[in-house]
C-alpha cells in the first residue's frame, strides 16, 4: 500500500481516538464537579449546625449580673387575628398535663372535702341520739355531751332525737374551728297510753274520729299513745257491729280497754219492721180458739220476712256444738245439709233449739233476739203482705204457751199469752204445749191462715215445724 493511501486512512481513526479521550476527559471534569459540590454542601451542613449549637447556648445559659436567668428580648408585638388573641389566652397543654385535667375535672369541688376539719361536740340530754348528714353518729353520754370528730367545715343536716322531746331537725353550718351546739329541744306534752285488745282480727279502730289503727290478720292488742282527756273511741270491721266507747286518758298511765264485737247478721237476715199500733187479733169467722176477735196493740218490733234458714242455723251449730237438726229421711246428715238447701227453712227444730238460737244470735250480734208473741206473728202476716215470705211453708214456734180459750181474757196491749199452757196429750205424750202459727204444706192462703193457732210440746221436734225471729227495736 502506497504510503498516501495508509494516510488516508489513519486520520479518521486518530480522530476518533481524539473524541473518545476528549469524552472521557469531560466525564471525569463532571465527576470532580459533582464530588466538589456535595464536600461544597456537607461544609455547609456543619457551619450551620455549629451556628444554631452557639445560639441556643447563648440564651438558654445567658444570666444577669445577679447569676438569675437574663430575660428573654421582647418581640414587637404584631397584630394577630380575633381567633388567635383569644387562642394566645389558653395556656399551652402537654400531653401530661391534658391527662391530668382530665381526671381533676372528674371531681366535684365541695367545701365539705377541704382539708381542714374541726371538732363538733353536741351538747343534749343524756341518751340523745345525733344523726349527721342521714348517718347514725353516736349516742350522747352521761355527762350530756357528744364530740364528732373531724367534720368538714360547710353546711351539715343534723337530726337529734331526746326521749321526752320532739325530735330536732335543722342546717348546721361548721366553720374551720372546733365549736359546741346545744339545740333548742321543745319537751313533748304529758301522754297517756290506750292498751286496745279486741275479740276479732282485721278491727279498724278510729280514736277521735282523727286517728285509726287497724289490727294485722293474727293480732288482736294494740297499745297506741294518746293525750290526756277523754277520747271517744269506735272499732268497725265488715260482717260486725260497730262498736263505740268513751275512754278517760291519765297522763303517764295506761288504760285498758276490751273491745268486743258483735256480729251483725244484717245481711243474712231479712228484717220486717212493723210500726207500733192497734190491729185486729182473731177471726170470729175461724176456728173456736181463734174468737172473738179484738183489738190488740203492739210496740215497735222487727221480724225476719222469712224462716230461719240452714245456712244461718249451721252457723249457731258450728260455733256452739248445738246438737244439729236430726229426722228420719231428712237432709242434715250430722252438721252438714245438701248445699242446695241453703235457703230451705230449717225444720226438725224444737221450741227449746229455737230459743237457744236466739240466745247465741243476741250475744254475737249485740241485738236482743227472740221468738215472736203470736200476736207480733199475726199483726206482721196481717200487715206484711208480699214482703212476710214464706209463711205456709212450714208451722213456726211462738213464744206463748197455748191456751184455747185464751182470747177469751181479750188482753189489749202487748200481750205475752198465758202465764202456764193447757196440758195435752199428742201421740203418747202429755204436758204443757207452745203456739205454733203459719199453717204447714197445703193449708190455703196466707189471708186465711194469719189467724189460725195451733200447738205443740216444747221438747219435740217435727218435720214441718220452724221458726222465725224478732228483734226489738231500742228507743
Amino acid at each position: 500500500m502506497r504510503f498516501e493511501d495508509r494516510g488516508h486512512l489513519l486520520g479518521p481513526l486518530l480522530e476518533r481516538i481524539v473524541d473518545r479521550r476528549s469524552r472521557i476527559a469531560v466525564h471525569n471534569s463532571i465527576f470532580d464537579l459533582q464530588s466538589s459540590i456535595f464536600n461544597l454542601r456537607s461544609a455547609v451542613l456543619f457551619v450551620s449546625s455549629i451556628f444554631s449549637i452557639l445560639v441556643f447556648s447563648q440564651h438558654a445559659f445567658a444570666q444577669n449580673s445577679a447569676g438569675s436567668d437574663a430575660p428573654k428580648a421582647a418581640r414587637p408585638k404584631q397584630a394577630l387575628p380575633k381567633q388567635s388573641r383569644e387562642d394566645k389566652k389558653q395556656p399551652a397543654k402537654s400531653a401530661g398535663s391534658d391527662k391530668v385535667s382530665k381526671r381533676a375535672s372528674n371531681r366535684t369541688p365541695s367545701s365539705k372535702t377541704a382539708s381542714v376539719r374541726a371538732n363538733l361536740t353536741i351538747v343534749a340530754p343524756p341518751g340523745t341520739a345525733v344523726e349527721v348528714d342521714g348517718k347514725r353518729r353516736g349516742v350522747v353520754a352521761g355527762a350530756g355531751e357528744l364530740t364528732l370528730p373531724r367534720l368538714a367545715p360547710g353546711d351539715h343536716r343534723l337530726r337529734i332525737f331526746a326521749d321526752g322531746y320532739e325530735p330536732w331537725r335543722g342546717i348546721f353550718v361548721m366553720s374551720v374551728a372546733s365549736t359546741r351546739f346545744e339545740p333548742s329541744l321543745k319537751k313533748k306534752p304529758q301522754t297517756g297510753r290506750l292498751a286496745l285488745t279486741t275479740n276479732e282480727p282485721g278491727t279498724e279502730i278510729i280514736i277521735d274520729e282523727t286517728r285509726k289503727f287497724t289490727t294485722g290478720r293474727w293480732q288482736v292488742g294494740l297499745i297506741v299513745e294518746a293525750a290526756p282527756g277523754q277520747r271517744q273511741l269506735r272499732a268497725i270491721k265488715p260482717g260486725y257491729k260497730e262498736w263505740s266507747a268513751t275512754v278517760v286518758v291519765k297522763p303517764n298511765e295506761t288504760a285498758k280497754v276490751n273491745i268486743e264485737l258483735k256480729r251483725s247478721f244484717d245481711m243474712e237476715i231479712g228484717m220486717l219492721r212493723v210500726p207500733e199500733g192497734p190491729f185486729i187479733c182473731g177471726d170470729n169467722r175461724g176456728a173456736k180458739d181463734q174468737r172473738p176477735q179484738h183489738q190488740v196493740l203492739t210496740s215497735e218490733f222487727e221480724i225476719s220476712s222469712s224462716e230461719v234458714t240452714n245456712q244461718l242455723y249451721k252457723l249457731f251449730v258450728d260455733a256452739t256444738n248445738h246438737p244439729a237438726p236430726q229426722g228420719l229421711d231428712y237432709g242434715w246428715n250430722g252438721n252438714d245439709y245438701p248445699p242446695e238447701q241453703d235457703g230451705f227453712p230449717v225444720v226438725f227444730v224444737s221450741w227449746e233449739d229455737a230459743v237457744a238460737f236466739c240466745k247465741w244470735l243476741s250475744e254475737q250480734s249485740g241485738s236482743r233476739y227472740r221468738l215472736p208473741t203470736e200476736a207480733e206473728w199475726e199483726k206482721a202476716a196481717k200487715l206484711g203482705g208480699d214482703q212476710y215470705k214464706s209463711a205456709g211453708k212450714v208451722w213456726e214456734w211462738c213464744s206463748d204457751w197455748y191456751d184455747p180459750n185464751y182470747y177469751n181474757l181479750r188482753e189489749r196491749i202487748n200481750p205475752q199469752g198465758p202465764a202456764r199452757g193447757k196440758i195435752f196429750k199428742i201421740m203418747g205424750r202429755e204436758g204443757e204445749a207452745k203456739v205454733i202459727r203459719g199453717g204447714g204444706f197445703g193449708f190455703g192462703s196466707l189471708a186465711r191462715r194469719a189467724a189460725e193457732r195451733n200447738y205443740f210440746f216444747p221438747t219435740m221436734a217435727r218435720a214441718d215445724i220452724g221458726f222465725r225471729i224478732v228483734r226489738e227495736v231500742n228507743k
